[in-house]
């Protein structure tokens, strides 16, 4: 009788002091928890690395096949898998983690992204991110490197709310461009700190952005923006676009002298970030006393700033 099938009522798996662990359960493709139907629906699944400082033998894919059906798992945290490098290698159903809510990534040196453009599509209560101490992490999504995957539905995180990514020294660009095009309905809060490599907060082609013409996107319910400690960071997006933040209630933006985006707050009390190619002086006094309604301030200086309730 296979382990996984007496496992209907499974909410929570531990795993931990796992001296050469290779596998969970060896037939991995049974491995189904789709009957649960407990009022309890909150699942969690941990799987830390063993106290003593021996990482998880050989554990450089977690989830390495289709045939894992978690429906149920709201919670998974995955700590100090040093030799994880692949979270999920495989095509995944729709419905497979169709209720996950919440993926804390910690102390994973080696892995390299989170997801890949395929599976990224399969989070639809996704509501909050964390992504902490992963040494070698270069994307969020992994770039998608394949033209015939061009037609798939846009990534779309239709009720993430809050990302936290912190010490992560080697990712460069956690965003593409076309994420914050409706991909992000719902975010209200980006932290990014000790991300020493970071180049932009959204990453795109400039050579599609007319110079005449700016792209504007709105993120409608972002209200906290922390950008703390990115000694590389340029811009928030590439030159030609400018980011609007109706619901924008703190902005802390520190130690970016080399940064190209002006960020500035209206008459409505909405924030703007405006990513420009570089200006003259002569340029930047036009340009602020013909928006004379605004709060701007100068590029590259420290910024914190709580929209005040009247």
């Amino acid at each position: 009788m296979c382990v996984a099938n007496s496992l209907g009522k499974l909410q929570t798996l531990k795993i931990e002091r796992c001296f050469g662990m290779e596998e969970v359960i060896q037939d991995s493709q049974v491995l189904e928890f789709s009957e649960m139907t407990e009022k309890k629906q909150i699942s969690n699944v941990t799987v830390p690395e063993r106290r003593g400082g021996t990482s998880i033998s050989n554990f450089e894919e977690l989830f390495e096949y289709s045939g894992y059906n978690l429906s149920t798992l709201k919670f998974l945290h995955l700590s100090k898998l040093t030799e994880l490098r692949v979270i999920w290698s495989g095509p995944i159903q729709d419905e497979h983690f169709q209720n996950l809510s919440r993926l804390v990534v910690q102390n994973c040196r080696r892995l390299r992204y989170i997801f890949s453009p395929t599976i990224a599509r399969n989070f639809p209560q996704l509501l909050s991110l964390d992504i902490f101490d992963c040494e070698e992490l270069e994307q969020i999504i992994e770039k998608d490197q394949i033209p015939s995957q061009h037609h798939l539905q846009p990534i779309c995180f239709a009720k993430l709310s809050c990302i936290r990514i912190f010490n992560c020294e080697n990712l460069k660009c956690p965003f593409p461009i076309t994420l914050a095009h409706g991909g992000l309905p719902k975010l209200s809060q980006l932290y990014l700190k000790r991300v020493t490599k970071l180049g932009q907060v959204f990453e795109g082609d400039e050579s599609n952005v007319s110079k005449d013409e700016e792209k504007v996107i709105h993120l409608p319910r972002l209200t906290h923006l922390v950008l703390h400690n990115l000694p590389n960071l340029v811009s928030f997006s590439p030159v030609g676009y400018h980011f609007v933040f109706p619901s924008l209630t703190y902005l802390q933006v520190k130690g970016y002298p080399n940064v190209t985006t002006r960020f500035s707050v209206d008459s409505e009390k909405s924030v703007h970030a405006k990513t420009q190619v570089s200006q003259s002086v002569d340029e930047i006094i036009v340009e602020e006393s013909a928006t004379a309604q605004e709060t701007a301030w100068p590029i590259g200086s420290d910024i914190w700033w709580r929209k005040r309730k009247y």
